[in-house]
């Protein structure tokens, strides 16, 4: 399954949440509306989610406006404007000049509007840089250019220091660089930095900006022209999408040019434009009516009402103290940062029932640890309207904490908000019969608890940990040094009802992504070693697989968990990681499912995990349970190699590795490792192979080709395999091989078959054969085992750069 479906996937399992809570896809059941409330249910609600700020869409002079234009021009105009426009759009499309002072088309809408004008402008020799958070109508749009043979790079977002490094680097290689922005951010609110970019444009003659400045329209700027027209002096390399929705009040977009040359370019060469449905006579005329308002002296007293209300929600939201993100004095748009899904999805149930409506923002629209109640205000909204809101999101948001598993201090440092003194312990993750406790080391823990709980699930046993430790603990290099967290909530009767191992570790960021992506960047790696790559917190560890999260279910396993991730995610927080991940979780676990999903945690399908359950006694009874074909390859490519190789097993306390022999299996490891880009690592360390056989339970297994007389060994090793011996399974960890030895006597091969035999000599009834070479794998009777990983990314930006580079010409990718 690709990310793509995954996010799919994602995204149904919120809106199935929205609708069961009642917070997301409703439908509204007034015969008529007023602006203020909704009828949802049979109950009339406050409703905060309208991004009409002006309340413009209820003014009669629009409604008559579109009467008339009906009663005209009928109900729609249904011809191509490749041929032939209605009657409105030319006076529509003067007025909308007028009140931004540039040329103007009219679109269908503002997503038509970015679809319509950045291929017709943007050339193949050019270069495209997108913020981060411009709006998704935009980058939509990239797959399309980077078909043209565009290059496409993300820019963080809102930063001008690292968009500026490369123009730098980009204007003597390409003739135009284009910057993709918001003007005005539709989540938070917050606003694009307009006089440092007015500055860029003035030094960079390259530069050239496309802003989508939808929810910038109307209430700001002379004539309601929006916040970048307003504040960029100089558009010579400047084409502005507005909305003619939103605070407009009508419908439809238009695209704003520095001249008539660019505009008419737009106008004959957009496909998008051209060819789809127009904007119908209706919205035409409601578009004529709010146009002449726009330009009139009426406008500025719209605009200050509105900001009397935001002004007052800035203030009383400070009383308050209630966590607003980006509390601009100009703005419509407020963000109540909450964290958790579960913390916001508990919250804007509550005010549902309180009968107040405003949004509930979640994965994929913000970060999946950066959730909130998003409020839009209007002038349909009364200072009593607004204080009722915040007084009951005031009221209510220690509970909603707590049910998100956060205390304040965490939703602060999750949105770097300035904390604001000392605060009450209410919101307090820590539940009064449930503690979670918090180790660095195995040997901190009762280890004989440990192996009974989780010890028997993979190669996570005490012992296989406290190898790792040895080996990556206090590593010198960054990429081999892990950092263990070991995690066990009890109740009060010091019962464990949830523990597990969690590793911080740097993790390359295509780990699972296509293997012609991966190839592509270790080539810019030689050079950047750390190029797209994450420090992140993992389930389990880099190196082991297994499902190492054990749970009671006869307790309050939710709870406990909830306790336990809280503390992950701060964790998380604290070390600025960018990503939590749930490894190896059974991929049936219907219940763990749907409360991982409340927890705000999105699912991935990552590449198959194999198993060989070693029910056989004889050879003849293995072979038996094999399907005809592998039966036959294990006859005809397998056995005879069977007395190829010298077979050596070297087991903890037998001595150790010398040096060349070490440095000779750590090569063939490396063979592998530099082809395995189906998961994408960093190589293990040198010192691997020799710290395992100081400690009991680990063994390598060695394969030398034999004499033509059959009896010696050639030379050094040709293969070998390493792996961990746990109670009840045979868990092979690495392999190494000379690839010329596996095409012309089957080394691989015999390295399978010799996992296999290991496991029937040690009575083991499992062969962890995890992933990679699955179809080798089932040839020996390997089974896939259904396994899933959830995340929580805290920043998106290096999973939106892989998506570009999986999607069009190979760039450097970020800035």
């Amino acid at each position: 399954m690709s990310a793509t479906s995954d996010l799919i996937d994602a995204c149904e399992a919120v809106g199935e949440l929205a609708a069961e809570l009642g917070i997301g896809l409703l439908n509204a059941e007034d015969a008529r509306l007023d602006g203020r409330t909704v009828r949802i249910d049979g109950r009339r609600l406050l409703q905060f989610a309208s991004c009409s700020t002006l309340g413009l869409e209820l003014d009669p002079r629009l409604a008559e406006g579109a009467i008339d234009a009906i009663r005209r021009f009928g109900t729609q105009f249904s011809a191509s404007r490749a041929f032939l426009s209605a009657p409105p759009y030319a006076p529509l499309e003067e007025a909308l000049g007028t009140l931004t002072g540039g040329p103007t088309i009219v679109t269908p809408s503002t997503t038509l509007a970015s679809a319509s004008a950045l291929p017709s402008l943007v050339s193949e020799r050019d270069v495209v840089l997108l913020d981060h958070q411009v709006h998704a109508t935009v980058q939509l749009v990239m797959p399309l250019l980077q078909r043209m043979g565009v290059r496409v790079e993300l820019v963080r977002h809102g930063r001008l220091d690292r968009l500026e490094s490369r123009i730098r680097e980009l204007r003597d290689h390409h003739p135009r660089v284009w910057y993709l922005l918001d003007g005005v951010y539709s989540m938070h609110g917050d606003l694009a930095p307009m006089d440092g970019l007015a500055w860029l444009l003035s030094r960079y003659e390259a530069l050239h900006l496309f802003v989508d400045d939808a929810h910038g329209m109307s209430w700001t700027g002379l004539h309601g022209r929006g916040h970048a027209l307003a504040h960029l002096p100089d558009r010579d390399r400047v084409v502005v999408a507005l909305s003619l929705n939103k605070s407009f009040g009508a419908g439809g977009g238009a695209l704003v040019f520095a001249d008539e040359a660019t505009r008419l370019r737009v106008r004959r060469t957009a496909g998008p434009l051209l060819f789809s449905g127009p904007l119908q006579p209706p919205m035409l005329g409601a578009a004529l009516a709010s146009a002449r308002i726009h330009l009139s002296d009426e406008l500025p007293i719209l605009q200050g009402e509105l900001l009397e209300r935001i002004r007052h929600t800035n203030a009383r939201a400070r009383e308050l103290d209630l966590p607003l993100v980006h509390p601009s004095e100009i703005v419509p748009i407020r963000f109540v940062g909450l964290g958790p899904r579960l913390a916001s999805t508990t919250m804007a149930a509550h005010l549902r029932e309180r009968g107040l409506l405003p949004s509930c923002a979640l994965f994929p629209a913000v970060p999946a640890h950066q959730t909130g109640i998003r409020l839009t205000l209007t002038r349909h909204h009364t200072l009593e309207d607004i204080d009722r809101l915040l007084e009951e999101m005031a009221a209510f948001l220690p509970r909603a904490l707590e049910a998100g598993g956060v205390t304040r201090p965490e939703v602060d440092r999750a949105f770097a908000l300035a904390p604001a003194g000392a605060r009450s312990a209410a919101g307090a993750v820590q539940a009064s019969d449930l503690r979670c406790e918090h180790h660095l080391s195995i040997d901190e823990l009762d280890t004989e608890e440990w192996d009974r709980l989780l010890g028997g699930r993979g190669s996570f046993d005490a012992g296989a940990l406290r190898t790792l430790e040895e080996i990556f603990a206090a590593h010198q290099k960054p990429e081999h040094r892990w950092r263990f967290h070991y995690l066990r909530v009890r109740d009060g009767s010091d019962r464990t009802l949830a523990a597990t191992v969690f590793v911080e570790a740097w993790m390359k960021d295509d780990m699972f992504s296509d293997a012609a992506v991966s190839r592509d960047l270790e080539e810019r790696r030689r050079n950047e070693p750390f190029f797209l790559t994450s420090r992140v917190l993992m389930m389990g560890t880099p190196l082991t697989e297994g499902d190492a999260l054990y749970l009671d279910r006869g307790g309050a396993w939710r709870e406990a968990l909830q306790l336990l991730l809280a503390r992950v995610s701060d964790l998380a927080e604290r070390a600025d990681l960018q990503l939590v991940a749930l490894r190896d979780l059974p991929a049936d676990d219907a219940e763990l499912e749907r409360w991982l999903v409340e927890l705000g945690h999105v699912r991935l399908t990552p590449p198959e995990t194999l198993v060989v359950e070693r029910t056989w006694r004889t050879r003849e009874e293995y072979l038996a349970r094999l399907t005809p074909r592998a039966r036959r390859f294990q006859r005809q490519e397998v056995e005879p190699h069977d007395e190829s190789f010298a077979v050596r097993v070297l087991e903890a306390g037998e001595g150790e590795l010398g040096a060349g022999e070490a440095a000779h299996l750590h090569a063939l490891y490396c063979n592998v490792q530099r082809r395995s880009f189906h998961v994408n690592t960093f190589p293990l360390p040198e010192d691997f192979l020799p710290t395992l056989l100081r400690h009991p339970g680990w063994e390598i297994v060695t394969l030398t080709r034999k004499s033509d007389a059959g009896t010696e060994p050639l030379g050094r090793p040709d293969a070998f395999f390493a792996a961990r011996r746990t109670r009840d399974a045979y868990a092979p960890l690495v392999v190494g091989l000379d690839y010329r030895v596996v095409r012309e006597h089957g080394a691989y091969r015999q390295s399978l078959a010799w996992m296999l035999r290991r496991a029937e000599a040690l009575g083991l009834p499992r062969v962890l054969l995890g992933m990679g070479a699955a179809t080798e794998k089932k040839r020996f009777g390997a089974e896939p085992v259904g396994r899933s990983v959830w995340v929580q990314a805290r920043d998106h930006f290096h999973a939106d750069v892989l998506a570009l580079l999986a999607g069009g010409p190979r760039g450097r990718g970020q800035a």
